[in-house]
């Protein structure tokens, strides 16, 4: 079976050949840790995955009834094989179209990027979606409003009126923001990191991974490990080294080309993504253009 397409982080991720096993299996795709790093594999029909590759949406179901967690998997350079009882499911990832996943960043100062995200994100009733705590929460609220302002500090600087003091207790707070969101709330991808990711997109398209906005992805990093679900876990890896799934790069790539009148439809795809996880990432996107619910 082909491969219809990879992300280019993925294929990083699988390197050249190694041992595992079918990590988790879900109503339409799965995961594989391989060598301690978990690829997804989707359907073709649903934004590419930056941790994976996709087949064809038809052929899903047919892989999904043949697998099970735990079944045994071995990549080889070329080809996913997965031991299933049944039968051996083989997938060609050699070949396949690379997706590029890395999020772009915007040229020059990104004045006037908040307004545009903040009246796109308006009608959307965020708080009315998210999984993260909200009404009568004041620590998430805090940690959000932490999060906008250590952007505004990233601005700041990005437009050369750098104040240290300031920084220094934007970054204290954004760092207790990170402690308190990581793990936080259920699922699959807790809330907390959703949030983060979404935060995370933001901060790169507008001010790239260095200087003051590398403090956010270094205070992740040195938190995330063994605080919440190995998925979330891979998706903060992800965005820290600078990648998104393939939703937020449409999104990304519609703000540097200035193409405003496609923000509705490229929120409402990202929105449409698990149970809450849309929304909380787009709540953590928001806050990276200082713009709240």
């Amino acid at each position: 079976m082909n491969v219809s397409s990879a992300s280019d982080y993925a294929l990083q991720l699988l390197g050249d050949a190694a041992q595992g096993r079918v990590h988790s299996v879900f109503g339409t795709s799965f995961n594989v840790e391989l060598a301690g790093e978990l690829v997804h594999v989707g359907p073709d029909d649903q934004p590419l995955s930056c941790l994976g590759v996709a087949i064809a949406a038809g052929e899903m179901p047919c892989v999904l009834r043949a697998i099970e967690a735990g079944d045994a998997v071995a990549w080889d350079g070329a080809r996913l094989v997965i031991q299933a009882a049944s039968r051996p499911v083989s997938l060609l990832v050699a070949g396949a179209p690379v997706a590029h996943l890395s999020v772009p960043r915007v040229e020059g100062a990104p004045v006037g990027l908040d307004a545009a995200v903040a009246a796109a994100i308006a009608d959307l009733d965020l708080a009315e979606r998210i999984g993260l705590p909200w009404f009568g929460e004041e620590r998430s609220v805090v940690a959000l409003t932490s999060l906008a302002r250590f952007s505004s500090m990233c601005l700041a600087r990005e437009l050369g009126e750098r104040n240290p003091l300031r920084e220094e207790s934007a970054t204290r707070a954004m760092r207790s923001a990170v402690e308190y969101l990581v793990g936080r709330g259920l699922g699959l991808t807790p809330s907390g990191d959703d949030v983060l990711c979404g935060y995370g997109c933001g901060l790169r398209l507008l001010y790239g991974g260095s200087g003051l906005a590398q403090t956010f992805f270094t205070a992740v990093a040195e938190v995330y490990s063994g605080k919440t679900t190995a998925v979330s876990e891979a998706y903060l890896k992800a965005i820290c080294a600078g990648y998104a799934n393939a939703d937020y790069i449409d999104l990304c790539t519609t703000l540097c080309a200035g193409e405003v009148a496609m923000l509705p439809a490229r929120l409402s795809r990202v929105l449409e993504v698990g149970h809450t996880s849309g929304a909380d990432g787009l709540l953590g996107f928001a806050a990276a253009f200082c713009c709240l619910i």
